[in-house]
């Protein structure tokens, strides 16, 4: 970089057929360790696309696997995305690189892509971006809806930023002080509590005019980040190509549920068109490929979800909003019940049904609904499909200044078994302006307005619609600290609209079957495949909280690595505001005549006024200390 340090970059590079055949170059940033975590990872995606004619750079962001530096100060942080602007001049110019780079990635990779995007680098010609999101606040890992969240991925991403430089993994002076000394992110995410100027400054959200290149878009329906596709496809003035399936958080070649198909094909055929000036077709507009579910049964080991892909435009004109209102007796009708009101205990250890956010397969919805207010409609005569993000409109009131209301979209089949179907909420305290929170008023109704996230159903005949209304969505969102009693306020004011879609013959799009990966000759999982997904991973303690674990091995060449966590939520109805989550993570790596093991531990606890967080650290080097540190702060709770 300008500055001196080195970054490490892996290439995979397609064989010229001619000295002067030139190469587009395609590039991932990301900090997960390109050279052990991700070495697995990453050849069947890189070769793929080498193989198609496509210069591959993967590249260790500043501070973390085996590039220089200091570890950021947080995600995608200037320094990050400064860095790759400079890289994508420096490929442009790379003797063997036609002059155009595409950026893509997943999840970080995809925001990262997005971001770097809106700072318009001349050499960057499309992006493609899975499973990403143009709003930091909102659609992240850090607030989800706009209240506190905390799960494996926090414990995870400060952990390996504490992992020494490979090849040599040295536990030398620049070690501890650019990486095991490192603050961990998650106190600076804490202090920002509420949106503002530190999460809008690189939302694309709030600007859709900084996007000037072709975007492709991948999401998926069991993916927390699928409204962002649908957002930027409406909003952005370039070229447009979007696709939202079944699955979640994976490539669309190997998603869960699927069914899947070859991404590749499409992304050859867009790399093709935007970075070599190929006419295939690809086009200048804007295109929706959309998984439209057929409905069924609660099952989070689903393999195949029953339904049927359609290419549709965005939004989807034909769209007919189904308004339908909770009334007494817990029924959800056409037609505004008389005036009243259905009071609601606070439960905080309600909802991991729902899992970890809202995507993920997800099993029955019975055991949350037995700490909400549900009202279902009668049976259906006939189906009744819904695409788009339903929309809510709640009167409440409450005995306690703060509350989260969360309302969940179900489908109660004919045996009663009842199936998750969208999902959203909202921290009332945002209700009047989100940049300014307040409080609310003790037993004064208040209205309240959000969408659910994006969804794709069909309600079949015999079954009924189901409209869940909770305070608690456990342990996917932080419990608020006040042991209360909520109202639901029936009539006209509190209702739910479906975006329901009539019958239309749509064409479905050219998706062919996935195809075979190259796989690394010289590394190999030993016990692993994935880690437990969603409410799957979770075990309950009926007495106190939830337990979450995942662990993975591998190795590569003589090297065995070895990581492991285990996460722990806890609650009570009584005392909500003492909460707690607590995460260790243990990262081993054993070679020939040494062994490291990094271990780290998350703590979070919170009263009615504060969260007070602990991280540590712990190198071993031959299973002996060399060192530890701590961080530990009281943060003051800001409606959350």
């Amino acid at each position: 970089m300008k500055d001196g340090v080195r970054l490490a970059a892996t290439y995979f590079k397609p064989q010229p057929r001619s000295k002067d055949e030139r190469f587009p170059v395609l590039l991932e940033t990301l900090p997960y360790r390109k050279d052990d975590s991700f070495y697995l990872r990453d050849y069947p995606f890189y070769s793929y696309f080498a193989r198609r004619g496509f210069a591959c750079v993967k590249v260790d962001i500043r501070g973390t696997g085996a590039s220089e530096g200091p570890v950021p100060d947080r995600e995608y942080s200037e320094q990050e995305l400064d860095d790759a602007v400079e890289i994508i001049d420096q490929l442009s110019r790379e003797p063997w690189s036609n002059g155009n780079v595409g950026m893509w990635g997943i999840s970080w990779g995809g925001f990262s892509a997005i971001q770097v995007a809106m700072r318009q680098p001349p050499a960057l010609k499309a992006i493609l971006a899975a499973h990403a999101a143009d709003n930091l606040y909102y659609d992240s890992v850090d607030y989800i809806d706009g209240a506190f969240h905390v799960d494996a991925y926090h414990v995870e991403i400060h952990h390996e930023n504490g992992l020494p430089r490979p090849p040599d993994y040295r536990l030398d002076d620049a070690y501890f002080k650019q990486r095991f000394d490192s603050y961990p992110w998650f106190f600076t995410y804490l202090k920002h509590q509420t949106d503002g100027a530190f999460w809008r400054k690189s939302a694309l959200r709030y600007d859709y005019r900084k996007l000037q290149v072709p975007a492709y878009l991948i999401g998926g329906l069991l993916d927390g980040y699928r409204d962002s596709v649908l957002r930027i496809l409406e909003n952005a003035s370039v070229p447009v190509k979007a696709e939202i399936g079944p699955w979640n958080h994976a490539w669309p070649h190997d998603g869960e549920p699927g069914p899947d198909y070859e991404w590749g094909v499409g992304a050859t055929q867009w790399w093709d068109h935007w970075l070599r000036g190929t006419p295939n077709g690809v086009g200048n507009g804007k295109t929706l490929a959309v998984f439209v579910r057929a409905g069924h049964p609660p099952d989070d080991r689903l393999k195949t979800t029953p339904g049927e892909w359609r290419l549709e435009e965005w939004p989807i004109r034909r769209t007919a909003w189904k308004r339908l209102f909770p009334a007494a007796e817990r029924q959800l009708g056409s037609e505004p019940g008389a005036a009243g009101i259905e009071k609601l205990r606070y439960a905080p250890g309600y909802g991991i049904a729902a899992g970890l956010w809202w995507g993920e397969p997800t099993g029955g919805m019975r055991p949350d609904d037995a700490g909400s207010l549900v009202f279902d409609t009668p049976p259906l005569a006939e189906a009744i499909e819904v695409v788009g993000l339903p929309r809510v409109h709640f009167r409440v009131s409450a005995d306690a200044p703060m509350a989260h209301w969360i309302a969940r979209l179900e489908d109660v089949q004919p045996d009663g078994a009842v199936s998750l179907v969208a999902g959203g909420l909202v921290n009332a305290s945002r209700r009047l302006d989100p940049l300014r929170p307040t409080p609310l008023a003790a037993g004064q109704p208040a209205d309240l307005a959000f969408e659910l996230h994006f969804t794709t159903w069909a309600f079949q005949p015999g079954h009924r619609i189901r409209l869940a209304v909770t305070n608690a969505q456990f342990p996917m969102i932080w419990p608020t600290p006040h042991a209360m009693t909520t109202a639901l306020h029936f009539g006209e004011a509190s209702f739910i609209e479906l975006p329901t879609i009539p019958f239309e013959k749509r064409p479905a799009p050219d998706l062919g079957a996935p195809e075979p990966r190259d796989e690394r000759p010289d590394a190999k999982y030993l016990d692993c495949a994935t880690w437990p997904e969603g409410a799957r991973g979770f075990r309950r303690d009926l007495a106190r909280g939830a337990t979450w674990r995942g662990q993975c091995g591998w190795e590569i060449g003589p090297r065995r690595y070895h990581t492991s966590e285990r996460n722990y939520y806890e609650t009570t109805d009584t005392r909500p505001a003492e909460s707690r989550f607590r995460g260790d993570e243990s990262y081993r790596i054993r070679f020939p005549r040494r062994s490291l093991e990094l271990r780290s531990v998350l703590e979070v606890r919170s009263d009615e006024k504060s969260f007070y967080v602990t991280f540590t650290r712990r190198i071993l080097e031959n299973e002996s200390l060399v060192r530890e540190k701590q961080w530990a702060e009281t943060i003051p709770r800001q409606f959350q």
